[in-house]
């Protein structure tokens, strides 16, 4: 007996000690290594910020993100012997990576020490990880200690590239916003910003060569729709010294030979017809492309990369190379004399020549191409970067062909899909199936089958931030005459929390990484979001079991964000700021009517937690892709009920369209659909079908052929209630 209660004992206080681990270090990335002990060190007024030769710059950002919120006025001293304060220096951390760092805090001194300066910056973030919250704030905490307890960190990455591409063509935003997402990824420890500056609907690099490129290129639209803007050169450079203090490689992307019409609009010789053509307006991948055939072409992108080189240091140039329409290129007689005079007989292959040749101007100038995994297929000799998107198995392939892959995958990292399909969900992409956050933590550059002796060329991944959303039927816009930033706070809400996750899965030892214990972590850092003024989207609660009792359904639930609590509804309706407070296990006759939120004030809250059970009998025929009801059923007249196939139509082949009735006094009859592409009809089926307490003919057909990825489908079906509007159902689509 003594026995056990010993054990019992033992357990409970190695609890209490892993709990205290947890509370202490919520850091995000987590660190190679991490030793609890030691007294605190605790930051005054009169705490000295050392730092060796070399490291100045480092020191100035430290207090730069110390001192507003303590309100401290730090003293900076260049010292090899430091006393009593934080000091920053070079030299061995641990580990012979670049990037690594080791930080020891005791009671009198903090010392972070880096293999290089990019090692003691990412010290530093980890140190300001161990401080309150509050130290992000750019407003002075009053009453607050400013206390880091003991601990020795040994730390390095596992991936060198750790990255987030900002698409700044489709959508134009302001030089402020990228040296803000700098800081966004520096916080994490991420480290390549790919800046996709050139497509269709813009031209964001100023080229002084060829200005048309900005004045034209960069603004669409006429009149009071006209929108867009440029970096100056200035701007470039700037954006580069700020990346670079903080350990960020930009990375720049002149998308070529497709996604080029923001280019042809300026000088339309590019192309194959030259004839005059405008910017874009709405998503869609132009055939207007570059052609292949004219030595003028190759003069042009000589030039563009010769003053591209000379803003961006980056050893990395990214070419784009991907979803090249051939149209143009096999109707021109300058392409297809290229084509024969090299005995090429495929367009495909003329693109590899272009591509060849686009390699040979970067290498002129010190730099190694990326490309989307097109790039790769198209059988590049010399070493290149693939940026692997929509097929996993590139990267074998790249590999096995010498080639370096930065894992792009749909599946994982591209962040412009929203999280998920809780209805009221922020409008995103919908092309792709949700991506949670979860979903982001499972990704392993390292692909299953993989040989370890390719380990060297997968260089890590790159999340993606498309901006075409805002050119994709309705528009996702500013209103600058009241100034809101929504487009900035929408971007921000896509990207947190899920780059926190991929910031860990680039930066983590694989065998510390766990879903459960980053999901406890990351708790504490929605408030560091709120203090450094990011905004991100607040979890939901978390579902911890809802077991069927004597007197309905027992639901427990667990609240993910420190500072916050649950409020729920029990009566179907969706709850919010005011609703009842959760602090112990509810009961409800139904799931269905049960609802809970996340709050964190009255501005902050989740999405609802709740049951749907109206679609389970219906899973066999597909996914939901609408749902009718009064509000967009017509009486005994037809009318249209429009549905978002974007996501769900996702890919040539043939849709198989069931009705299904699920309530209300009238059944409802339908008369035919029509899907339309990017506002285009590409497919109906007209015939009579109806769906109520029984059902005729419900299910409608159709066939897509010439799918692009990321283009906007619509489904249209004339619909009407037989006796009045009082009907409710779903739609359910199935590939067939």
């Amino acid at each position: 007996m003594k026995i056990k209660c010993k054990a019992r004992f033992l357990l409970a206080v190695l609890l209490m000690l892993s709990s205290s681990v947890f509370a202490q270090f919520n850091l995000v990335p987590l660190p190679q290594k991490i030793v609890e002990g030691g007294s605190s060190f605790l930051i005054k007024p009169q705490t000295r910020i050392y730092y060796t030769k070399g490291l100045k710059q480092q020191a100035e950002l430290l207090v730069a993100a110390l001192s507003p919120a303590t309100g401290y006025d730090f003293v900076l001293l260049e010292s090899n012997r430091p006393v009593n304060g934080i000091a920053l220096s070079t030299g061995d951390s641990g580990s012979a990576n670049k990037e690594s760092y080791k930080l020891n805090v005791n009671k009198d001194l903090i010392t972070i020490k880096g293999n290089t300066s990019a090692g003691v910056f990412y010290g530093i973030q980890t140190l300001l990880q161990m401080l309150p919250p509050e130290v992000y704030s750019k407003e002075r905490q009053k009453a607050l200690k400013w206390e880091i307890k003991g601990a020795e960190i040994t730390d390095a990455p596992l991936y060198p590239w750790r990255g987030m591409m900002l698409d700044v063509a489709r959508y134009f935003f302001s030089k402020e916003y990228v040296l803000r997402f700098i800081d966004m990824m520096a916080m994490y420890k991420m480290n390549a910003l790919h800046f996709h500056l050139t497509d269709d609907s813009g031209w964001r690099i100023e080229i002084k060569k060829y200005p048309k490129l900005t004045s034209v290129g960069g603004f669409s639209g006429v009149g009071p729709d006209r929108k867009g803007g440029y970096y100056t050169q200035d701007d470039l450079r700037e954006m580069v010294a700020y990346a670079a203090t903080r350990n960020v490689d930009i990375i720049p992307e002149l998308e070529l030979p497709a996604h080029a019409q923001a280019a042809v609009a300026a000088y339309p010789y590019l192309c194959c017809t030259g004839d005059q053509y405008e910017v874009q307006t709405q998503h869609a991948i132009s055939k207007e492309i570059l052609c292949a055939g004219k030595e003028s072409t190759y003069e042009f992108i000589d030039d563009i990369i010769k003053e591209t080189v000379a803003l961006f240091p980056s050893k990395y140039l990214h070419i784009g190379g991907d979803e090249a329409v051939y149209t143009r290129w096999k109707a021109c007689p300058v392409c297809q004399k290229k084509k024969t005079s090299l005995g090429l007989k495929t367009e495909e292959q003329l693109r590899l020549h272009f591509n060849h040749r686009v390699q040979k101007i970067a290498s002129k100038y010190g730099k190694t191409i990326v490309g989307w995994d097109e790039i790769i297929e198209d059988g590049l000799e010399e070493k290149a970067v693939g940026m692997i998107w929509h097929d996993a198995k590139k990267a074998f392939k790249a590999a096995e062909a010498g080639h370096y892959s930065v894992m792009s995958l749909t599946g994982y990292c591209y962040f412009d899909v929203a999280e998920s399909s809780i209805p009221g969900e922020v409008k995103a992409a919908t092309w792709l199936s949700p991506i949670s956050l979860e979903k982001v933590y499972q990704l392993n550059p390292m692909l299953e089958g993989m040989d370890e002796k390719y380990r060297p060329l997968i260089l890590g991944a790159s999340a993606t931030l498309w901006s075409d959303q805002f050119i994709h039927g309705t528009i996702l816009q500013e209103i600058p005459m009241i100034n809101e930033n929504r487009s900035e706070q929408y971007f921000d809400y896509l990207t947190f929390p899920r780059m926190s996750a991929l910031a860990e899965v680039l930066w983590t030892p694989v065998a510390r990484q766990n879903w459960k214990d980053f999901e406890n972590r990351m708790r504490s850092h929605y408030a560091r979001y709120d203090a450094a003024g990011y905004g991100y989207r607040m979890p939901q609660p978390k579902l911890i079991s809802h077991e069927k009792g004597p007197n309905g359904y027992v639901i427990k639930l667990e609240n993910r964000v420190n500072g916050a609590e649950i409020r729920y509804s029990i009566d179907g309706s969706i709850p919010n700021v005011y609703s009842p407070v959760y602090t112990k296990a509810v009961t409800v006759p139904e799931l269905k009517d049960f609802y809970a939120i996340t709050v964190l004030n009255r501005s902050q809250f989740s999405l609802p937690l709740y049951f749907p059970d109206k679609l389970d009998k219906f899973k066999k025929y597909g996914e939901l892709v609408a749902e009718w009801n009064p509000q967009n059923v017509q009486g005994k007249d037809f009318g249209l009920l429009e549905m978002n196939g974007s996501g769900k139509i996702n890919g040539n082949g043939n849709y198989a369209l069931h009705f299904w009735y699920t309530g209300g006094d009238s059944r409802l009859d339908i008369q035919s659909i029509e899907v339309y592409k990017n506002g285009v009809k590409v497919a109906e089926d007209l015939h009579e079908g109806f769906t109520g307490s029984a059902e005729k003919n419900n299910k409608y057909s159709f066939k897509i052929d010439n799918y692009e990825t990321g283009a906007a489908f619509t489904i249209k079906a004339k619909v009407r209630g037989d006796l009045n509007d009082n009907t409710t159902g779903v739609v359910m689509i199935k590939k067939i």
